[in-house]
């Protein structure tokens, strides 16, 4: 069995600040996190220097920064296929800069990885989709030139449908950060399905759970606190370790009203699962 740090995204505590949030989870118990700026000053001078002070006072290690982008409304699935990623043309200049600012900044901070939601990626048959992949790759071209590899999440397609836009896309620094919940959440696979068929391309995983909604790809399923939901950690964690997977697992919680008590409970619900997975 693989050794796997366990970490949280700065998010998931869902605080204003971005040195507090990273204090939080350093607090809980956690080896890492997935960094994100969460506070207009965060890039100035002043604001890097506190967040690299706070990084080095911790010890978290950062497997991976992560890019989000002004306008993305999570609403419900048919806001989000909207206004996600890079799907817009209207707005790719500004998120295409964004992804070369933040890639910039984030090496600044030691951090090699990045990640982003792309977007529902179209259908190879749909007419929009050369023009789609030609933005991605000049995304991921921007962040790369910072010197990073590139995760994309996954959920927004099935496991199949995303292997086949990263050959297409051809860029051997770009993985998957695998997210077994979004494919519930999502309504797009089964996350076991999901794992078999992206283990070799997941770099880092998140752990997240959900239940499927009545109306799975039209209306979100429920993000619920780890062991709650429908996602079988054991069996799919076993299933990416079987294709090479050694990254980071990160608790991410999107929802609820006690996202502390949840964060710890989430610590040692990983802790459990990687004992099972070594039996």
């Amino acid at each position: 069995m693989a050794h796997h740090v366990i970490g949280s995204t700065l998010w998931s505590l869902a605080l204003p600040g971005t040195v507090e949030s990273i204090e939080k989870v350093a607090e809980l118990g956690y080896e890492a996190i997935q960094f994100t700026f969460r506070q207009a000053d965060d890039l100035t001078p002043d604001g890097m220097a506190r967040i690299r002070d706070a990084l080095q006072r911790t010890g978290l290690q950062v497997p991976a920064g992560m890019i989000d982008f002004a306008g993305e409304d999570y609403s419900s699935i048919q806001a989000i296929r909207d206004t996600g990623g890079f799907i817009n043309p209207d707005d790719f200049p500004e998120r295409h800069e964004r992804c070369r600012s933040w890639g910039e900044a984030m090496a600044n901070l030691g951090i090699t990885h990045v990640t982003t939601h792309v977007g529902f990626i179209p259908k190879p048959a749909d007419p929009s989709y050369g023009d789609f992949m030609d933005r991605l790759g000049r995304a991921v071209d921007a962040i790369h030139a910072s010197g990073h590899t590139v995760g994309f999440e996954t959920g927004q397609e099935s496991g199949e449908a995303l292997v086949k836009a990263l050959d297409d896309l051809g860029r051997d620094f770009v993985s998957v950060n695998f997210d077994p919940a979004n494919f519930i959440l999502y309504g797009s696979d089964d996350p076991l399905a999901a794992a078999r068929v992206l283990a070799g391309r997941t770099s880092m995983a998140h752990m997240k759970d959900g239940t499927p909604s009545d109306k799975p790809g039209e209306v979100w399923g429920e993000d619920v606190p780890l062991g709650q939901g429908n996602v079988d950690f054991v069996a799919v964690l076993k299933a990416l370790e079987a294709g090479g997977f050694t990254g980071a697992l990160v608790v991410e919680r999107e929802a609820g009203d006690d996202r502390i008590g949840d964060l710890a409970a989430a610590r040692r619900f990983v802790e459990d699962v990687l004992k099972n997975v070594s039996e």
